[in-house]
Order: structure tokens, then C-alpha cells, then sequence
């Protein structure tokens, strides 16, 4: 979706409500959320950010103007901290997830993609989805200039259901502008044929990368 600017929603007072500040105010009380089988004995920013409410509208309007958003969650933890830690890590990983799967798109289309097909099983996705995680684990190393543009997280009870009585949910959103996210993409794509063993699928494998930083910078120029 194209945007005329950068909206200035992830703004400093954001971040300064991060996983350590706990500011207390009239609205910072238990809420219970009647539709769910738990209830939210504190969150932090309160309200919950935009972002929160409706993630996949919010990153649509937002993303562009040279930065990609990701969202990164911890799921049920029992320290607030290490949750925040996990989100953001999570954010992280699904960037690596998402430059896997552009390289396996890629070397799927050329010659190189009968590695990724089981030929005993033509249907069964093992193959390839193995590939893309291992892609994925490898792009980890390469990303530079990722931001944590938020953090929310609450304080959940589950003891009305049985369950225990105080864990946390944290959820990061990040981001990366479009010239890192190329740099790690290319670094990966040099690297991914490096997971294939028969040599004519390697050369075929690295032919097919040749082509994957105009794709992407077509892709970019399309959603700017």
C-alpha cells in the first residue's frame, strides 16, 4: 500500500514504556476481558497500542518509505523481561523467515528447485520447508540495523480456568529499512547454495540467486 509518510506513531514515549517502566495511573488497573478465558491484571502502555489493535492494518499503512514492520511474540512466560527478549527475538527470526522464503521461491522457479521435491512424494513439503529453515537459521547471523519500535505486554490470570495464576504475553514489533534487509538477503542467498550437494543443482542454485536483488527491489518500489 502506498503511503504519502512515515507515520509518526512509533515515537520515543512508546519505547520509554518498554518491558522495565511500569508507570502507574487511574486507567492502570485490572481489566478483565470477558471473551477469554483469562484476565489482564496489568498491561504496559495502557491503552494498547495501535499497532496491537489491528496488526496487519497497521503494518500495511506503515510499511514502505524504505522500512519493512515485522511482529514478534513470546507467547505465555513467566518473567516479564526474558518475554520482552523473546518478542523482539521473534521479530528478528520472522525477518530471517521471510528472506528464507524469497530464496526458496526463487531457486523453486529454476533448474535448482528438484532439490526441494521429494520425487517419491511429490505433494510432501518436507523437503522444501527443511530448506527454508535452515536458510532462515543462517540469515539470522546476517541482520544489521533492526529496531525494536515497540513493546506491549500483559499481565495475564488464568486461575478462573485452572491455569496458573500470573504469567506474562509479550509482543515487539520491529524494524528493518529496506537496504539492510537486501544486504541480509544477499548474504544469504550467496550462502543457501552452500546447503546443496550435487554440483549442477549448486551452479543452478546460484544462477537463479543472480536475479534476487532486482526482484526485491521491484517488490519495494511497487508497495512504495
Amino acid at each position: 500500500m502506498k503511503t504519502s509518510h512515515w507515520k509518526p506513531l512509533l515515537v520515543t514515549a512508546l519505547l520509554a514504556q518498554g518491558c522495565g517502566s511500569t508507570p502507574k495511573s487511574s486507567i492502570d488497573v485490572p481489566v478483565a476481558d470477558l471473551e477469554a478465558d483469562y484476565v489482564v491484571r496489568e498491561r504496559n502502555p495502557n491503552p494498547a497500542p495501535e499497532w496491537m489493535k489491528d496488526m496487519v492494518r497497521y503494518k500495511n499503512e506503515n510499511s514502505g518509505q524504505g522500512k519493512q514492520l515485522f511482529h514478534g511474540e513470546s507467547g505465555d512466560v513467566s518473567d516479564r523481561n526474558t518475554g520482552c527478549d523473546l518478542a523482539e527475538l521473534d521479530g528478528k527470526k520472522r525477518i530471517a523467515s521471510q528472506i528464507a522464503t524469497m530464496i526458496t521461491n526463487n531457486i523453486a522457479s529454476s533448474k535448482a528447485g528438484k532439490i526441494l521435491i521429494n520425487k517419491d512424494n511429490p505433494d510432501d513439503p518436507d523437503l522444501r520447508n527443511h530448506f527454508e529453515s535452515t536458510i532462515a537459521a543462517k540469515s539470522m547471523a546476517f541482520l544489521s540495523g533492526v529496531r525494536t519500535d515497540g513493546v506491549y505486554w500483559e499481565e495475564r490470570d488464568y486461575s478462573k480456568t485452572g491455569g496458573r495464576k500470573r504469567v506474562y504475553l509479550c509482543n515487539a514489533i520491529v524494524s528493518i529499512n529496506d537496504l539492510d534487509f537486501q544486504k541480509a538477503m544477499r548474504r544469504s542467498a550467496d550462502r543457501a547454495p552452500e546447503a546443496i550437494d550435487d554440483p549442477d543443482t549448486k551452479a543452478a542454485a546460484k544462477e537463479a540467486l543472480k536475479s534476487i536483488d532486482s526482484e526485491f527491489k521491484a517488490q519495494v518500489s511497487k508497495k512504495n
